[in-house]
C-alpha cells in the first residue's frame, strides 16, 4: 500500500459546479454522468459533485422527498460506478438516502471507487431544510483509505463547526470531499470557512457546489480546490463547470499543525453548557454596555518610555469612552531582563498597570514573556483579578507549554473575559474551550505574528458567539459577527468600540454552540 500511495500521491482532482432541478432524478443523474465523463477524461482522479445533487435541495417534509430518497448503494451509484471502473477514478456524490432497515432519511454523501462503494457519510449539522425531512447522522467522521490518499466526507454546514474537520485530520485524513448547497445574497468566490479548515488542518478541500436558485434559495457557487495552506487553487464563481486542481500529498504539514494540541487541556469540548438558557438554576446579571480599546503600541520591552506610550495613548481615548466598564487589551509585553527569577520585575509590573486600571475606569489585558514561558494577566484596580499560562506549545519546542491548567475565563461586572496568548489563538480548540466557559469576551495578546491570520481569527470569534479583541504589533482587531469589524496595522490608531446589550444579544444567545454535537467529538481529546 505505501508503494501505490507514493506512486499516486500527485494527481488531478475535480470540483464538479452542478445545479439540479428538483426532483428530476433522470434527467439530473443523466447530466451528472456526461460532466463526470468530461472530468474522468481529463484525468481527475477524484471529481466531488454538490449536496443533494441527484435529487435538489429544498423539501417541505419527508412525504414530499419520499419520492426521491434511494438506497445505497443505489441507483445513483449504479450510475456512476461504470464510469468510476473504466477511468480507475473516485466519485462523490451528495444525495438523499433512506435506510432500508429503519425507514429514517438522511442527507448523505457517498465515495464511488473503481471497485465499488468506498463509504458513506451521514450529514450531522444540520442546516435550515434538512430537519424538516432528514434525520442527524449519528455515525461520526469516518476517513476512507483510497489508492489516492486518505479520504472524508463533510457536508455543507459541517465546515460551520471546526470539530469534524479537526476528526478527519486526527484520523489522518488528506483529503476532505466537500459536497454543498452553500447559500448566501449571491454567487460568491469559495467561502474563507473552506480555507480556514483546509489551512488549520492542513489538508486539501475539494468543495463542490451549486450556482443557481431553488424556492428561494441563493447559492453561492464558489466550487474550488483549496491547498493544504487554505489558499484557493482554482475555482468557478458562477454558472455549471468543473473546476480542475492538483493534490501533491505532504502529509507532514498536517503532522505539524496536530504536532501542538494539548489535548488534557480539551475536556470541555464535550460539554453542551447551553442547552438551557442561563439563569435556570443560578443567577446571572443583567447584561451592561461596555467598551474596549485595543491599544497599538511601538514597542514590547516594559520601560518608562513604553510606560508612558500607554498613558498617553489611554488619554487619547478617554475623552471617546463614556462608561465606566472598560478593557483595555495590550500586545505581549517583555520583561526588562528576560529570566526565570524575574518575579520581582512582574510584581513592580503590575502595580504599574494596576494603577492605570484606576485612573482609566477599566481593566487591562496583557501576556509577558520570556525565553520559558508567556502568560496572560487580567489586571483592575484591585490588582490581579486572574492570569493564566499557555497551554499549547510550538512543536519544534520553542517556548513548548508545560502548563496542565487550561484555559481560564474570568467574570468582570460587565462580562465573563477569557484570555489567548498568541500561540493559543493559533488553535481552534482554545476559541471553543473558552466559549464553553461562558466567554463573552475573549482578548488575545500577542506579539508580531497575528498580522497574516487576522482572517482566521475573526471566523474562529464569530463561530465561538464571542466579542473579539486583539493586540500585536503587527496588526490588531476588534471583532462582533457582522457588527464591528475593526483592524489596524503598524503604527496604528487605538481600536475602540461601545458594546450595547442589543449588540451582543446575538452572541450570548449562543446559537453556533447550541447546535454543536459533543456526543461525536470524543477523538478530539
Amino acid at each position: 500500500m505505501d508503494r501505490i500511495q507514493k506512486e499516486l500521491s500527485n494527481y488531478k482532482a475535480a470540483a464538479v459546479q452542478f445545479n439540479p432541478v428538483l426532483g428530476d432524478l433522470e434527467n439530473n443523474r443523466r447530466r451528472m454522468t456526461d460532466m463526470l465523463i468530461e472530468a474522468a477524461e481529463q484525468g481527475a482522479k477524484l471529481i466531488v459533485f454538490p449536496e443533494m445533487a441527484s435529487s435538489g435541495y429544498v423539501w417541505e417534509d419527508r412525504k414530499e422527498i419520499s419520492p426521491y430518497v434511494e438506497t445505497i448503494p443505489g441507483p445513483t451509484t449504479d450510475a456512476v460506478l461504470a464510469v468510476a471502473s473504466k477511468h480507475q477514478c473516485y466519485v462523490v456524490i451528495g444525495l438523499p438516502e433512506v435506510d432500508p432497515g429503519t425507514g429514517a432519511y438522511y442527507n448523505s454523501a457517498v465515495l464511488v471507487g473503481p471497485e465499488g462503494i468506498v463509504g458513506s457519510y451521514r450529514k450531522t449539522h444540520l442546516f435550515a431544510a434538512d430537519p424538516r425531512w432528514a434525520r442527524e447522522g449519528n455515525d461520526g467522521v469516518q476517513v476512507f483509505e483510497t489508492k489516492i490518499g486518505r479520504i472524508a466526507l463533510l457536508i455543507c454546514m459541517d465546515a460551520m463547526y471546526f470539530e469534524p474537520s479537526r476528526i478527519a485530520a486526527l484520523q489522518r485524513a488528506d483529503i476532505i470531499a466537500f459536497p454543498t448547497n452553500w447559500v448566501g445574497a449571491s454567487n460568491n468566490p469559495p467561502s474563507k470557512t473552506w480555507c480556514l479548515r483546509a489551512k488549520e488542518n492542513g489538508l486539501f478541500w475539494i468543495a463542490s457546489n451549486r450556482s443557481d436558485t431553488e424556492r428561494g434559495a441563493q447559492f453561492t457557487g464558489g466550487s474550488a480546490i483549496i491547498d493544504q495552506n487554505g489558499d484557493v487553487q482554482h475555482s468557478l464563481l458562477s454558472g455549471e463547470g468543473i473546476v480542475y486542481g492538483e493534490i501533491s500529498l505532504d502529509r507532514q504539514v498536517r503532522r505539524s499543525l496536530l504536532d501542538t494540541r494539548k489535548t488534557e487541556a480539551y475536556q470541555e469540548l464535550l460539554l453542551q453548557p447551553y442547552l438551557w438558557k442561563e439563569g435556570e438554576t443560578w443567577v446571572i446579571n443583567e447584561p451592561l454596555p461596555y467598551e474596549i480599546v485595543v491599544c497599538p503600541l511601538s514597542q514590547t520591552k516594559l520601560n518608562d518610555k513604553l510606560l508612558l506610550e500607554l498613558r498617553s495613548i489611554l488619554d487619547q481615548t478617554k475623552s471617546h469612552l463614556f462608561t465606566k466598564n472598560r478593557l483595555y487589551v495590550l500586545p505581549e509585553l517583555e520583561l526588562p531582563n528576560d529570566s526565570a527569577s524575574s518575579t520581582d520585575e512582574l510584581a513592580v509590573v503590575v502595580i504599574q498597570l494596576q494603577q492605570l486600571a484606576a485612573v482609566y475606569d477599566g481593566y487591562i489585558a496583557f501576556s509577558q514573556g520570556n525565553s520559558l514561558k508567556i502568560e496572560s494577566f487580567l489586571i483592575g484596580a484591585e490588582g490581579i483579578v486572574g492570569s493564566y499560562e499557555q497551554v499549547q506549545g510550538d512543536a519544534s519546542g520553542s517556548k513548548k507549554s508545560i502548563n496542565m491548567k487550561g484555559f481560564r475565563t474570568f467574570e468582570l461586572p460587565f462580562g465573563r473575559v477569557g484570555l489567548l496568548t498568541e500561540k493559543d489563538a493559533e488553535l481552534p480548540e482554545s476559541y471553543r474551550v473558552l466559549a464553553k466557559q461562558g466567554a463573552d469576551i475573549i482578548a488575545i495578546s500577542g506579539a508580531f505574528h497575528t498580522s497574516e491570520t487576522l482572517w482566521m481569527k475573526r471566523i474562529w470569534a464569530f463561530e465561538n458567539d464571542a466579542v473579539l479583541a486583539c493586540a500585536t504589533l503587527s496588526g490588531s482587531l476588534l471583532f462582533l459577527h457582522r457588527q464591528v469589524n475593526l483592524e489596524s496595522g503598524l503604527e496604528a490608531s487605538p481600536l475602540l468600540q461601545k458594546f450595547d446589550p442589543e449588540m451582543t444579544a446575538a452572541a450570548r444567545s449562543r446559537t453556533f454552540m447550541r447546535r454543536s454535537k459533543t456526543h461525536l467529538y470524543d477523538l478530539l481529546v
